[in-house]
């Protein structure tokens, strides 16, 4: 299965890479990450790493997103990471590849690329992709390494998720005999500024709780804007609420936009103890891993219904 990596790999001379809309340092991480290890290998190979910029407050700790025309994405071998459907790729010119691998660690929602790789007990699409390099015996740069472990411990919050194998810190323990710079790592993913700290302490101060086990908070674009945050910086804080021992789940909705009644239109992100929530997600316009995950497009209404759901799902 990895194999399919490296042929293909090999097999092409330009190749685009992918990940998802709004993305996180395991998004980011892997995408640059591949690029890295394809540069180092193939210095001849065209390699861009394609998307928007500007989608979170990790991205100063990333290269500049690679801008190529639509003629050069039709010659490319196509690398999709850490996407689990086609709408959720952050550029739709991927399906005019001249093939399409994906690889992901999310659950299966759909088939998109002409080869796709999902192991969805990894703990991130980084690991997956460490795994391949160690598996093969490859020993990759600093800066390969260094991309792929923050991604790894961004997606597994420093090794804590439910989740975690022995296998996660064998990578891990591989990553660093690459020379991944620890301290840094835990730096660049897990440190704050002054008004992310704010942001995060008024939603600890406000959130709401139902029944003593199921935390949630609403913010208004209004809101955040007053910290000075943007919707994907405000979106990432779900962690907040977590790690309080009488929450068995827990839940934050972000202001998107507003409908052209006035409406506040929001996107949330879910997480739950040991409750299985995707499929829940699943039936307001999200999905994700079994214990975290997003929902989309909901008004009021939609909210109020799905704490309820996650209330009762809480009880079962």
């Amino acid at each position: 299965m990895y194999q399919a990596l490296f042929d293909l790999v090999e097999q092409y001379d330009i190749i685009t890479i992918y990940r998802h809309v709004s993305p996180d340092s395991d998004a980011l991480g892997s995408q640059f990450g591949l690029k890295q290890w394809i540069q180092d290998t193939y210095p001849k190979k065209q390699v861009y790493a394609l998307g928007s910029s500007g989608s979170g407050s990790r991205d100063g700790n990333f290269p500049a997103m690679d801008v190529v025309d639509d003629g050069t994405i039709t010659q490319s071998l196509a690398i999709i990471l850490d996407t689990a459907n086609s709408a959720r790729v952050d550029d739709e010119r991927f399906l005019n590849a001249a093939y399409r691998l994906k690889i992901d660690h999310h659950i299966y929602v759909e088939t998109f690329a002409d080869v796709e790789i999902i192991q969805d007990l990894k703990g991130a699409t980084c690991e997956i992709l460490a795994d391949m390099f160690m598996q093969k015996g490859i020993r990759i740069s600093a800066l390969c390494a260094q991309y792929l472990y923050g991604g790894l411990i961004a997606d597994t919050l420093r090794f804590s998720i439910s989740t975690m194998t022995p296998d996660t810190f064998h990578v891990a323990a591989y990553l660093l005999t690459c020379g991944v710079d620890v301290a840094k790592a835990n730096e660049d993913n897990f440190s704050t500024s002054l008004r992310l700290y704010r942001y995060e302490n008024y939603i600890r101060a406000n959130c709401s709780v139902l029944e003593e086990k199921l935390a949630y908070m609403i913010v208004s674009k209004e809101d955040y804007e007053h910290y000075g945050l943007t919707f994907d910086e405000a979106k990432e804080k779900v962690f907040v609420m977590g790690g309080v021992q009488e929450f068995e789940a827990w839940a934050l909705f972000i202001e998107k936009e507003r409908d052209a009644d006035g409406n506040a239109i929001y996107n949330g992100s879910l997480r739950s103890r040991q409750k299985t929530i995707n499929d829940i997600a699943n039936t307001y316009h999200g999905g994700g891993h079994r214990f975290a995950c997003g929902v989309k497009g909901l008004k009021k209404d939609d909210i109020n219904r799905l704490l309820q759901e996650l209330l009762k799902r809480i009880d079962e």
